[in-house]
């Protein structure tokens, strides 16, 4: 053991997005030291164009980490999309048209807005906490001293800048893997990575352009019988993006595929409309491939996120979607850990309840990529002369809610303590523990200006417990109330930030929450804003409910509004802290 090495409590490697977000939300939740390399110049980085799109529940959960408002002063925010057959006429009801029947969410559009853009928004916000990212440093060994406890620096790191040659060695508690496809933790750590590349090929290329295209700012599908369905999408700063399926005839049509080549095809594909390109900010040609690792979480201490544990195509927008669930999934686990409030079990959920959802994606990406390329899925058993891009659009249409992240869910599992059926079942069925806690409209007391709950749940590894209060006599039942006040578990968990309340009120417009209630509220107080439509989209009666929110927005448990209430709340509470 190198008794000169830096000792750190978490080090991360790769610095894109979801490495980025990580390490973010380690140093927002404080008491956790996290240092994040990456191999590659930031200038380097920039070059690429990389990923662009992030959908509703994607935003919903920047926005709880206060990341999404200055996302939004650069983005565009699309709300428009169209497809256009071969001779160039519109057809409903195809290609991205699941986008235009977004509900439910405060952000019912599609965030566009270059990765390199979206890496500075979080290199900065960051950088508040003093964490910066290192580079150019590689990861070049690393091996775990199995004598050393669980709860100390079990890993060591030889870390390598590339500027100048010189060697570093890190002990850390726990080593994470953001490093992409080709992943350094990966194979350092020899966690097979099970899947295959296809031969399919495809090209995206960014840039200005002038066009007669009708629609041209929106999320666009051009049915191209040469060129697959082609990708268009209108980028931040009034740039385009096009994408299409580079095929054995384009390549074998010229000697050296290069950025002359990709703007000839480019024009080619959007076909029968016209463009010119006055600049081009970047392309590329890459190999689809669909590949998950074995293990999310080796010996108790290593851990992969984003395209180091997954990867797919991009033809349903979804990489770095992908990514940053994985990292809103982790990090208050480990922060927890971490901070001694939870055991390293908690960090098994985080495989458990995040490789189903990548293993669903994988299985629609397979068919999504032979779709686009203008091929049917390879265990397809419909009309073998089916339409593709009617096959296509129903794919789409059928996948909705899992390709914006609204109905991303997390299996009760018996062995899995974040997510407990309660003693209250909602009336709406989409509405139970392991599922998106919807993000209500609210009134503040006094003024009844408008508020959301993701705008006053901010998160900070915090559970959050919601009390609808009862329409009846009296709102919040005394035993309920004074066993809530009371109670050791909860006076331990609030005093350490790591639970708060809030009261909602039905939305009776009255002076004070003290006057309907009779005294304070639990927590802050808010009145639902019209209808009881908050109620109704939890699926609470009149009776009123308790509802835990976990750290990261997704339902807990939902307990009625009665006598046993606390002894629910405590044992929820109890299966996740260990010092409670």
């Amino acid at each position: 053991m190198d008794e000169n090495a830096d000792c750190v409590d978490v080090l991360i490697v790769g610095a894109g997005p979801v490495g980025l977000i990580t390490a973010f939300q380690l140093a927002l939740f404080g008491g956790v030291s996290v240092r994040i390399i990456e191999k590659h110049v930031k200038s380097m980085q920039d070059s690429y164009g990389r990923a662009i799109t992030l959908f509703p529940r994607t935003i919903e959960m920047l926005d709880q980490l206060r990341l999404a408002d200055a996302l939004l002063q650069s983005c565009f925010a699309c709300r428009d999309t169209v497809t256009y057959n071969a001779n160039g006429e519109e057809v409903p009801g195809r290609g991205w048209s699941f986008m235009n029947k977004i509900i439910d969410t405060n952000f019912d559009f599609t965030l566009v807005l270059r990765q390199k853009f979206q890496e500075e928004i979080f290199r900065n916000a960051m950088a508040i906490y003093d964490v910066h990212v290192e580079a150019p440093v590689e990861l070049t060994a690393a091996s775990i001293d199995q004598n050393v406890p669980s709860t100390g620096h079990r890993v060591t790191a030889v870390l390598r800048d590339r500027s100048n040659g010189t060697y570093e060695t890190v002990r850390c508690k726990y080593l994470i893997g953001c490093d992409g496809g080709r992943s350094s933790v990966r194979r350092i750590f020899n966690i097979p990575f099970e899947g295959a590349a296809s031969e399919d090929k495809w090209v995206r290329i960014d840039g200005q352009i002038k066009t007669d295209m009708p629609k041209s700012r929106s999320y666009c599908s051009i049915e191209s019988p040469t060129h697959g369905n082609v990708l268009w999408v209108a980028l931040d700063h009034g740039a385009t993006r096009i994408g299409y399926a580079f095929t054995d005839d384009r390549a074998s049509a010229y000697p050296k595929f290069d950025e002359g080549a990709a703007v000839k095809e480019a024009i080619a594909a959007v076909k029968p409309f016209n463009i010119e390109f006055e600049r081009v900010d970047w392309w590329t040609i890459y190999t689809v491939g669909q590949r998950i690792a074995r293990d999310f979480f080796v010996h108790d201490c290593v851990l992969l996120a984003g395209d180091a544990c997954h990867t797919h195509s991009s033809g349903a927008a979804q990489g770095m979607n992908t990514g940053i669930h994985d990292a809103v999934n982790l990090a208050w686990k480990l922060s927890l850990t971490l901070r001694g409030m939870s055991s390293s079990d908690l960090l098994k959920t985080y495989q458990a309840e995040r490789l189903p959802n990548v293993q669903k994606l994988i299985q629609y990406d397979k068919d999504i990529s032979r779709l686009m390329t203008n091929r049917l899925p390879e265990n397809w058993k419909g009309d073998p002369n089916a339409d593709v891009n009617v096959v296509l659009g129903q794919l789409f249409e059928e996948s909705g809610t899992f390709n914006t992240g609204l109905g991303i869910f997390y299996e009760i599992q018996e062995d899995n303590p974040l997510n407990v059926e309660g003693s209250l079942i909602s009336s709406q069925p989409q509405i139970k523990p392991g599922r998106r806690g919807p993000d209500i409209t609210l009134l503040r007391p006094g003024t009844y200006e408008h508020t959301r709950l993701l705008r006053e749940l901010r998160s900070f590894a915090t559970f959050h417990v919601l009390v609808f209060a009862s329409e009846h006599k009296p709102p919040i039942p005394k035993a309920v109330y004074e066993d809530v006040a009371t109670s050791p578990v909860v006076q331990l968990l609030t005093s350490r930030s790591h639970l708060d309340f809030m009261t909602i009120l039905p939305g009776f417009k009255i002076p004070s929450p003290y006057e309907f209630l009779g005294h304070a509220p639990l927590g802050r107080a808010y009145f639902d804003h019209v209808g009881r439509a908050a109620y109704q989209q939890y699926g609470i009666g009149p009776e009123g409910a308790l509802v835990v929110l976990r750290p990261d927005g997704w339902i807990g448990t939902m307990i009625k509004l009665r006598m046993e209430a606390i002894l629910e709340l405590e044992g929820y509470f109890d299966g996740i802290f260990t010092e409670v």
